[in-house]
């Protein structure tokens, strides 16, 4: 009998649970502490890749500084056979996207608990998972471990990403407190409601709604509605423009709170949306469009229900997108005979992440009837540094990054001994068959 595999003479590597985008999980087992353990080893062909490479050690020995509970702890990190690796707590449960809907009450428990952790990460540097339902599993009630869902196909994982994306984003600007308040405000939509706001087939639809679309309530999507001070509370945090929403994660905190008294004072908390059952994600029908959200202004009653008639309108018209609270169950992004990568970029060492689930490389195939050029940069004013010909078969080493309001990727052609590199239109390459 083969003995399973130990590194470093003490972690037992027991099972293979899945991949993140840059680490594939195990269930391992500590010989010497009798515990069981998660270990996350760098997925074998981005080893080469140095500024991923780099990013994933600096940000092992960063997360095992422990600066919130919330955060899975490192126990162990090194490498074996050139392959970095971290070793964390085990971590087991439902995740906050199974468990919705829940109550108000509940809903801003865990809230409060995923802006206090987001809040000590960005206040000690502290590098984070992104902010998703599917990326908080439930250990307690009002309480989570943030982990990196190992469990989503890379079509899942940019929706995911694409989900919880506010507008300026989308244009380019660099993560801000004002886009994390942003993603928690739709974080708290979805628990409450057990839908997320917008949903789409990909990321680029998801992408074009948040831009173009305010959140609708809560209370205006679900027959049960829900308290008034939620509604507010994810308006303040979702404004389209960064300028109207909430300054800072200290006064998301306090609103937070707020609404937390307001509620059990008016005694409206103890339903999962009120003193009613919430209704199951079967009631809903996705939409071909959504409706802008209404502000309230003067008497709160009338409002509700001058929002109520223009809702049922709007339905009735083809209304609210949603999504429901179960992952989407489409193909992997790459598995597809139409190659479909959204035109949004991704911070820039995590280029090159999303290949074959099995971590080989992936390759695609040059488009159309003429010689693809191939860029020293990802411009279309670069220095061409070669061409490919017409149908030929390349390797996808890096990329999307988007520029020249178009999305470029990284290719190589390899012909008998010679290697051609450099940059293509995403929109001259298909996957192959």
């Amino acid at each position: 009998m083969t003995a399973q595999p130990r590194i470093h003479g003490r972690y037992r590597v027991d099972e293979r649970l899945g991949a993140t985008r840059i680490a594939t999980v195990y269930r391992a087992y500590d010989d010497k502490l009798n515990r069981p353990v998660l270990l996350n080893l760098m997925r074998s062909h981005l080893v080469d890749q140095r500024g991923i490479r780099e990013r994933f050690i600096s940000d092992s020995e960063l997360r095992a500084r422990n600066v919130h509970s919330a955060l899975p702890e490192v126990y162990d990190s090194g490498t074996i056979e050139d392959r970095p690796f971290f070793i964390t707590e085990f971590v087991t449960g439902k995740t906050l996207r199974a468990r919705a809907p829940v109550t108000p009450i509940e809903a801003l428990q865990y809230t409060r608990h995923i802006v206090a952790v987001i809040k000590a990460c960005q206040e000690s540097h502290i590098p984070h998972p992104p902010i998703s339902s599917n990326d908080f599993v439930v250990i307690s009630e009002g309480h989570v471990k943030w982990i990196e869902n190992w469990t989503l196909t890379p079509n899942e994982v940019l929706i995911d990403i694409a989900s919880y994306r506010s507008p300026e984003r989308q244009q380019g600007t660099a993560e801000t407190v004002e886009s994390a308040i942003y993603a928690v405000g739709i974080l708290l939509f979805e628990i409450l409601g057990g839908f997320r706001p917008f949903s789409g087939t990909n990321a680029d639809e998801i992408l074009t709604q948040h831009e173009s679309s305010d959140i609708p309530p809560v209370s205006a999507v679900v027959s049960a509605g829900c308290p008034p001070e939620i509604d507010d509370l994810i308006m303040r945090c979702t404004a389209r423009n960064p300028l109207n929403r909430l300054k800072n994660l200290d006064e998301l905190l306090d609103m937070i709170e707020q609404a937390r008294r307001d509620i059990v004072i008016g005694g409206n908390g103890t339903g999962p949306l009120g003193d009613q059952q919430a209704p199951t994600t079967t009631q809903h029908t996705p939409h071909a469009g959504t409706q802008p959200r209404k502000r309230r202004q003067g008497n709160r009653t009338l409002g509700r229900v001058l929002i109520s008639l223009l809702v049922l309108g709007g339905l009735g018209a083809g209304g609210w997108y949603y999504v429901s609270s179960q992952p989407a169950q489409s193909g992997g992004l790459l598995s597809g005979m139409q190659f479909s990568m959204p035109s949004f970029s991704l911070p820039s060492w995590l280029t090159g992440l999303f290949s074959d689930s099995d971590g080989s490389a992936q390759y695609l195939l040059v488009s159309g009837d003429a010689a693809l050029e191939l860029h020293s940069e990802p411009a279309s004013n670069g220095t061409v540094v070669g061409s490919v010909p017409a149908g030929s078969r390349v390797e996808w080493v890096d990329g999307p990054q988007s520029a020249d309001g178009t999305a470029w990727l990284k290719i190589r052609y390899t012909v008998d001994t010679t290697i051609v590199e450099g940059w293509a239109p995403q929109r001259s390459l298909t996957t192959t068959p």
